[in-house]
Order: C-alpha cells, then sequence, then structure tokens
C-alpha cells in the first residue's frame, strides 16, 4: 500500500535557525510520538523503536532513521524504514524552507506500507497517517520554535 502526504507551515524562526534544528537528529527523534529506545548512531543516523496501534492492529517498528540530501539552509530529505508485527514501512520524505517572514515549511511524504499493517485498508491507514503526521509536526514546530 502506497501513502503520499503533503503540507506546509509556518515556523517563528530564521530559515537558518529552522534548517538546523529540522536536520538535528536530536530534535527529530525527541518529536516522534511513541517512540521508545531511540538512539542516535551519529549526525545523520538514528534508530528508534515505534509503536503503533491502529484499529485493533498494535505493532512494534524497529524503524532506521536518516537525513540526506542536505542542501542548507533550504532543503533536506529524510529516510526511515524498518518492520516488525509481520509488517514492514519505507518512508521517503523531503522538506523545503522558504526565506520569508515567517519561515514557510513545506514537505512531503510517500510511504510503503506491507505485511499486517497494509491489510487495514487506505481509508482507516490514511486518516492514521494524517493525523500521526500532524501530531509529529506540532512537535516538530515547538521544538524548532523554542
Amino acid at each position: 500500500m502506497h501513502l503520499h502526504l503533503e503540507g506546509s507551515s509556518e515556523l517563528k524562526v530564521d530559515r537558518e535557525t529552522a534548517y538546523t534544528r529540522l536536520t538535528s537528529l536530536e530534535v527529530m527523534t525527541k518529536s516522534l510520538p511513541d517512540a521508545e529506545d531511540v538512539k542516535v548512531i551519529d549526525a545523520e543516523t538514528a534508530e528508534a523503536t515505534i509503536k503503533l496501534r491502529i484499529a485493533l492492529v498494535s505493532a512494534r517498528l524497529r524503524m532506521n532513521v536518516k537525513i540526506l540530501n542536505k542542501k542548507p539552509p533550504s532543503h533536506a530529505e529524510l529516510s526511515a524504514e524498518g518492520s516488525g508485527t509481520g509488517s514492514y514501512v519505507k518512508i521517503q520524505s523531503t522538506f523545503d524552507l522558504a526565506e520569508s517572514n515567517p519561515t514557510k515549511l513545506t514537505w512531503s511524504a510517500d510511504a510503503d506500507i506491507t505485511g499486517v499493517m497494509a491489510g487495514i485498508g487506505s481509508t482507516m491507514l490514511r486518516g492514521f497517517a494524517q493525523k500521526r503526521v500532524a501530531e509529529i509536526f506540532n512537535a516538530i514546530q515547538i521544538a524548532i520554535e523554542k
């Protein structure tokens, strides 16, 4: 199953500060809801176990997260993939920061999901993903604007 999500928001910090914080795995991993056993391996790689519960399905996914293709102070990509509880998830996302006041963040994410999680159904999974992404970006925005 494939999902595509995109969105934008305004950040109350300058573009350079937003970029530095968005590409910090310390900031990013603290913004993930239900993440446990988080390990930042280096400046561009981290691992975490993510607990998910969608309808009657619960899963724990061991995820590898990487920040790629950095083009300071305006663009970077995030790759996350992992498996667990009979499911496999791969997420490719990008973000771009426009120089404006406030700084405009535009992002997109493509997720490929197989196994038990994919069997939930696209409507329910899309609703869950949209809710979870909103939670993540809200947490990231709070962390960036601190």
